[in-house]
């Protein structure tokens, strides 16, 4: 299996601003998509941070399956270590939980406002810096805070390019940095899940296999939604962890929204486009590509 080397110059110089900008930063929040929170992390950024405290925010909840999130916050929650202070998930729009957001970052700062206080000194706003991969609200989540549009939101990946700090009211300094990719993808899952998710740009895996990978993932996890929005009826003594099957089953998707090529024969490409359309817009309901107490079996290579 031929690795993703998915790691843009400007992505490369922007780690090492990271670096030496992070001991100007009282507080970190990571960003991490709820639908896929093992995956779309990034252990680069983690070394980087240098004991800072730091909040794990899994955002886009609303497409996430709910019992999924609540069971990966519970997950990250038994995992702290000494620096990561709070875990939370928010929706894709962020208006009415972004109190929320300032309260829990306020408290987990308290000790550096009641250390101000007691040495006389006026109380600056607490500087943080806001990370994580491509395509994981970060703009968004910024240009709540502030309470206006300010950094550039997009679908796409890799759209904020340099780093730039916000002034977020009296209470908050925002470091925007660069969605920051890890280089090396190690495994078929982490590439296609983060496909699936939008994290990696269309035209750098076959959208057929992407689409493959997650009719793979709604077999195992989710086989209501291939009946209830397209009529498949899965045979229980099938093998769904590889991806014959799940071409197989690309291809009757085809036949029944009729996406078909002179000849009557199913339109693949098609089809997986508008499939992970559907599912990239929340359409086919809430559901998640990772699980932390369930497996779900992929093939080794592509």
């Amino acid at each position: 299996m031929a690795k993703i080397n998915w790691f843009p110059g400007h992505m490369a110089k922007s780690l090492k601003e990271l670096k030496k900008s992070i001991s100007d930063c009282d507080y970190v929040i990571e960003t991490c998509d709820a639908r896929l929170p093992f995956s779309s992390r990034n252990p680069q950024l983690n070394k980087a941070l240098q004991n800072k405290n730091y909040m794990l925010l899994l955002t886009k909840a609303d497409l996430a399956d709910p019992i999924q999130t609540v069971e990966w916050i519970d997950f990250f929650s038994q995992q702290k270590s000494d620096n990561l202070v709070s875990v939370m998930a928010i929706n894709s729009l962020y208006n009415a939980e972004v109190n929320n957001i300032r309260k829990r970052v306020l408290a987990d700062n308290k000790h550096i406002i009641e250390r101000a206080k007691s040495r006389g000194r006026r109380i600056k706003p607490i500087r943080i810096m806001i990370n994580g991969i491509p395509n994981t609200g970060k703009s968004t989540l910024i240009n709540s805070l502030i309470g206006k549009k300010s950094a550039q939101v997009s679908n796409r990946p890799g759209v904020t390019r340099s780093l730039n700090w916000l002034r977020a009211g009296t209470e908050f300094e925002l470091l925007d940095t660069p969605g920051i990719l890890m280089p090396k993808l190690e495994t078929v899952a982490e590439q296609i899940k983060l496909s699936i998710s939008g994290a990696i740009k269309d035209d750098v895996l076959p959208l057929v296999e992407v689409a493959c990978g997650l009719i793979l993932i709604l077999a195992q996890h989710y086989p209501h939604v291939l009946l209830e929005f397209y009529q498949i009826e899965l045979n229980q003594d099938s093998d769904y962890s590889n991806w014959f099957t799940s071409y197989e089953l690309l291809e009757k998707i085809a036949l029944k929204l009729n996406i078909i090529k002179t000849g009557g024969v199913p339109d693949p490409e098609r089809t997986a486009r508008r499939l992970l359309t559907e599912y990239r817009q929340g359409k086919l309901g809430r559901l998640s590509l990772e699980f932390p107490n369930q497996t779900t079996i992929f093939p080794t290579s592509l």
